[in-house]
């Protein structure tokens, strides 16, 4: 191999001479390179059957070079050997990574086999270690085999970088083309579509009016045609309850209205909330403007005549879920609210227990709320202000809390129903504080749009749980299959349909798939639906992100860098193709399909992030905070445009203070303030963005557990995609449409 003429070389004292095979004999064997002779077939067995000890006994002194002896006997040879390499050339390397050298054997001749091109130069481009240092590599590669990521933010290497994120498949790439052009021109709001549906809300491209309506027909024939309908109403179990009886379940952590402070700044007025009831967000804007001295003889200012459409409901218990129910394109949608269990401060007797590794069984409650929708001349679907939301059906169990719940994302024709009088609502799925994953089917009454129902379910449809731990969190795979993290590490698969046989249906259902992904408790999971839904992605407090093809769980599958304190949610964003989540140092990460192991930053958070949206219809993404702050970014601008500022538009801020609390009065003198109005603000990423530091060291600010964001969710229709459900700690739900 060549060393290069900027290294320090040993060079022999001796007159350096040309050699006289490259002088004399430039084009010497290139015949040879065109066939394969017989003489290259003996010379190779013969390269084969020597021994190293005895091929090159010269070479093997050089490795000992640290023995004055040995140097002094063979430094002559070893200048020769150094001055021929530099000034031919001719060092090259043989199979078994050795230099080739005519001295090694004096049998082997040297002007044929170099001729010949038998002994050829070594492809990685390093230098044998004979000659010390081994010289840079030009296609160096790495454990993973690619080319290190630096070199795809470098310039010129656009291309590069865009196929380390969605591959360089043809289909791929245009899907991607297509949605920059759809989506990335937003800034942080989603955009309503416009004429020609160009811009603005649209289904994801991946995900093609063909594929949509053959899930949507075929794959519910199962449901419609195979007996699935019947022998979940069968399966399903469930009696009336009345109001007074109902009122166990619901337990409210206070009876008193809840008082909030809202409106535009600078003219917040004071509103109360009592339990199951809503307010209007108009009203909080047409409210006039206290008026100061100075400001008693100035004309007064015209009332707003349109306000703020959106509404805010008080569901009593801090809220713990909220999921918009998808396949609703009328003008009713459907809102399921869970909640926590009334804190009890009487500790005394109480055994301490893990709650995450504990079944609890106590009495709780699903809710379900409708919200109207009007169109307007445009064919826009807003919040209907003139028609308050209703509370419809009140789902009592004594399971325990529902602490996650999944709708069926997939799409859906609902056929003729065949319990007459009653409107599906969709298959939801939810894990139980008691360690049960369940799926209901929830149908509403007809024609009783103003009127709750109050229904208690003693058996669910489908019910499953693994040995010996609990289930943690769920999310379909399809309309049939189901993916359950558990509490031991595991991930267990099940199917809903083919269902067992009424014979053993007292027995619970065995999982098709049940394999450890984390050595701990998993917290959150989400699939790659719709483009690949066999890839999951896992959360675990060990501190890894996992992502898992279950075509094989475990030889398929890559870790994420670790981290301290690791999210507890995780979602997918087809368009930026990565899962996204709110990490431990208040930063917004993607973490791309192709590249989970180097996950990529978007925006910082006001504060450490707990809850986390992705839109169904458009590219935009919500954040809520434990400060109350809720604001929404494109998470796809900065993926595709890494220079590019990220921007982040707050949309509120919810804030709880304790006034006033007695002992045993729980949250009675609490008080609420919700600030609105912020504008568009750009969003840093270097640690320590807007925070005070105490010698050096960045400050923590401890929030009330009231006071954060626990939930969010968009809307999954292309009407109604900018619609926005909040769950707050304080029982507060607030829904709004920020589309623009």
């Amino acid at each position: 191999m060549q060393v290069s003429p900027a290294e320090p070389v040993r060079k022999s004292g001796r007159a350096r001479q040309p050699n006289r095979k490259y002088a004399d004999q430039t084009f010497t064997g290139f015949e040879a390179l065109d066939s394969a002779s017989e003489q290259e077939v003996d010379l190779s067995q013969q390269l084969e059957e020597r021994s190293d000890d005895d091929e090159f006994d010269e070479f093997e002194a050089l490795e000992d070079s640290d023995e004055e002896e040995e140097e002094q006997e063979q430094g002559e040879e070893k200048e020769d050997i150094i001055s021929s390499a530099a000034s031919d050339a001719s060092a090259t390397m043989t199979p078994m990574g050795h230099s080739d050298g005519a001295q090694s054997d004096p049998d082997v001749d040297m002007e044929s086999t170099a001729g010949e091109g038998v002994l050829q130069r070594n492809p990685t481009g390093t230098r044998s270690h004979v000659f010390g240092r081994p010289t840079k590599k030009s296609n160096a590669t790495h454990v993973r085999g690619i080319t290190d990521l630096g070199k795809y933010h470098s310039k010129g290497a656009k291309s590069d970088y865009i196929y380390s994120l969605f591959g360089n498949a043809t289909p791929d790439l245009v899907h991607m083309a297509r949605s920059r052009d759809q989506w990335c021109h937003e800034g942080t709001l989603p955009r309503r579509p416009n004429k020609n549906g160009t811009k603005g809300m649209h289904h994801f491209f991946s995900h093609t009016d063909e594929k949509r309506q053959m899930e949507a027909s075929k794959g519910w024939d199962w449901y419609y045609d195979h007996g699935g309908q019947q022998h979940m109403s069968q399966s399903q179990e469930s009696v009336s309850l009345s109001a007074d009886e109902a009122v166990t379940y619901l337990a409210p952590s206070s009876d008193s209205p809840r008082t909030i402070f809202m409106g535009p700044y600078g003219r917040q007025a004071r509103f109360d909330l009592s339990v199951l009831q809503s307010l209007a967000l108009r009203e909080a804007w047409r409210h006039p403007r206290p008026q100061s001295d100075t400001e008693s003889n100035a004309p007064e200012r015209p009332k707003s005549q349109k306000g703020k459409d959106g509404w805010l409901l008080n569901v009593g218990r801090g809220v713990r879920c909220v999921e918009w129910a998808p396949n609703h394109t009328g003008d009713i949608q459907y809102l399921a609210v869970s909640t926590f269990r009334p804190k009890n401060n009487d500790t005394s007797g109480q055994p301490k227990f893990s709650p995450a590794f504990t079944a609890q069984s106590f009495p709780a409650s699903i809710q379900i709320w409708s919200f109207s929708s009007t169109k307007t001349s445009e064919r826009r679907s807003l919040l209907d202000p003139n028609r308050p939301p209703c509370l419809r059906l009140v789902i009592c169990t004594d399971w325990g809390d529902a602490k996650h719940l999944r709708w069926c994302p997939m799409p859906r024709d609902f056929r003729s129903d065949r319990q007459e009088g009653k409107t599906p609502v969709g298959l939801l799925a939810g894990v139980w504080t008691d360690g049960y994953v369940r799926v209901l089917d929830v149908h509403l009454d007809q024609g009783e749009s103003q009127r709750t129902s109050f229904v208690k379910l003693t058996a669910a449809a489908f019910t499953a749980k693994p040995p010996s731990t609990l289930c943690t969190c769920v999310i379909w795979l399809s309309q049939t299959d189901l993916a359950v993290g558990c509490a031991n590490g595991y991930l267990a698969l099940w199917s809903i349909y083919p269902y067992p046989a009424p014979s053993s249906s007292a027995s619970l259902p065995k999982p098709n798939l049940y394999t450890p992904l984390h050595a701990s408790y998993i917290s959150a999971l989400s699939s790659a639906y719709p483009i690949l839904p066999h890839l999951v992605a896992t959360t675990s407090p060990s501190g890894h992100l996992r992502l898992t093809s279950l075509l094989a769980p475990q030889t398929d599958y890559v870790l994420a860098p670790r981290l301290r304190h690791p999210p507890s949610h995780i979602h997918f964003s087809e368009p930026c193709q990565a899962f996204l989540a709110a990490d431990e140092t208040e930063t917004l990460r993607l973490w791309p399909i192709r590249r989970f192991f180097s996950p990529l930053s978007v925006t910082r958070c006001p504060s450490q992030g707990l809850a986390v949206g992705v839109g169904q219809v458009h590219g935009s993404v919500i954040l809520g905070c434990v400060d109350g702050t809720v604001c929404v970014t494109s998470p796809m601008r900065k993926l595709l445009f890494p220079r590019l500022t990220s921007w982040q538009c707050p949309i509120f801020k919810h804030e709880f203070a304790r006034h006033g609390v007695r002992e045993g009065d729980g949250n009675e003198g609490g008080r609420i303030r919700i600030t609105e109005g912020f504008k568009a603000q750009e969003a840093g990423l270097f640690m320590g963005a807007g925070k005070k530091s105490v010698e050096g060291v960045v400050m923590a600010t401890i929030y009330e557990e009231e006071g954060q964001v626990r939930c969010v969710s968009w809307g999954k229709e292309l009407d109604v995609g900018g619609w926005v459900a909040v769950g707050m700690g304080s029982g507060l739900v607030r829904v709004e449409d920020v589309a623009i």
